[in-house]
């Protein structure tokens, strides 16, 4: 995968219930890359052509403070700013 985005969590709790979330936007569990320090070692990954129903979903229904979780975008390794 040359790019996605990425929610890692603060606990494997909030990393499965995000998933089961963000499902209808076709997301996916995975281990947090190396290059990223995680709490949990769990990440959401999401694939860019579904980011935009992603992060409505996530913004509407998540209860997570923004300490529970980082969001990010990967291009092939390197981390971007969005």
């Amino acid at each position: 995968m040359d790019e996605y985005y990425l929610y890692t969590f603060a606990s494997t709790h909030a990393a499965i219930q995000t998933e089961k979330l963000l499902k209808p936007a076709e997301s996916r569990i995975m281990p947090v890359p190396r290059f990223i320090s995680a709490s949990c070692g769990i990440a959401v990954v999401i694939k860019p052509c579904n980011r935009e129903k992603a992060e409505a979903i996530f913004k509407a229904e998540s209860n997570l403070s923004e300490n529970e979780y980082a969001y990010y975008h990967i291009k092939k390794g390197t981390i971007l700013a969005d």
